[in-house]
């Protein structure tokens, strides 16, 4: 975690030499701010950073790319309970199913069970 802000420190130094102490601090702070993040969705949130922006980011701004990257992170492993839910709609249109069988749970407790139980 420690080396993804050093390289948003380098990559956004103060134009004075003066400035390099405040610069420093400034960049704990984010650090301490910033200590929860995952250093993977960290990582992401700052490459994502640097290519958009020419400004140092705010710690809310790491977080809010880190959490977008989560989010995407999460749709695109989502595709087994998209499968999961086309199989019971499928299984639903038939006449002899009645509409019985949902998706119930959630992440790797997920499966297929009938209404009712």
């Amino acid at each position: 975690m420690g080396e993804i802000i050093a390289k948003l420190g380098l990559r956004y130094r103060p134009s004075g030499q003066a400035d390099l102490e405040a610069h420093a601090e400034a960049l704990v702070l984010l650090g301490e701010d910033c200590a929860d993040i995952p250093a993977d969705l960290l990582d992401e949130a700052a490459r994502q950073w640097a290519q958009s922006s020419r400004f140092m980011p705010k710690a809310s701004e790491l977080r809010e790319l880190a959490r977008n990257v989560r989010n995407r992170a999460r749709a695109a492993t989502d595709f087994g309970g998209q499968q999961l839910q086309a199989h019971c709609d499928r299984l639903n249109q038939l006449n002899w199913c009645r509409g019985q069988w949902h998706v119930v749970g959630d992440g790797e407790d997920r499966r297929i069970d009938r209404a009712g139980r």
